[in-house]
């Protein structure tokens, strides 16, 4: 328990970008000492992703209660907030006194570049191992399509396309 707390301590701490930078570093670490495998570290950032929230929080929480119930979720989530609240008060105070200095804005916009590039790492992955058909990649495009034309049916279309996929794989599991 105290190694997976200095784990997610450890990634909170040192991860540059927010929740969505943590995610690769969580998968590198979890999987190079056999905590968890990949396919069950992808399943955990499936079922976070669906979640509301704060994505590294809901990793965390799940992939702790996975390994110990809720005293995992616990120590693995404590783990991954503390250096986050710690880290802004301290920051906040420095970046409000130089936020005009070029150096801090060029970190800054390399910061946003290195997690724009990680994120797209990870979708990149993500759809690489997720077996999809014609029919998920139409309500994929026809409901990303329809919330941009649409954007105030935004929660309607997520929601009826959660059912409709729910529906498919419930077929297909009929079918095999």
């Amino acid at each position: 328990m105290i190694r997976l707390f200095f784990m997610f301590f450890k990634i909170s701490a040192l991860a540059l970008g927010g929740g969505y930078a943590m995610i690769p570093v969580m998968l590198k670490n979890l999987t190079s000492y056999n905590i968890l495998s990949e396919e069950e570290f992808k399943e955990i950032l499936s079922i976070a992703q669906a979640m509301p929230g704060p994505i590294a929080f809901k990793v965390s929480w799940l992939i702790g209660k996975k390994i110990n119930g809720i005293k995992g979720s616990l120590v693995t989530s404590l783990g991954v907030l503390i250096p986050p609240f710690f880290s802004i008060v301290l920051i906040a105070t420095i970046l409000k006194k130089y936020s005009n200095n070029n150096y801090v804005l060029a970190f800054t916009r390399g910061a946003y570049a290195s997690l724009v590039g990680m994120v797209a790492g990870i979708l990149y992955d993500f759809i690489k191992t997720t077996k999809t058909n014609i029919y998920d990649i139409f309500i994929i495009i026809f409901s990303t399509l329809i919330m941009f034309v649409y954007p105030k049916y935004t929660v309607i279309v997520f929601f009826s396309s959660i059912i409709l996929f729910y529906f498919l794989e419930k077929g297909y599991g009929k079918n095999a």
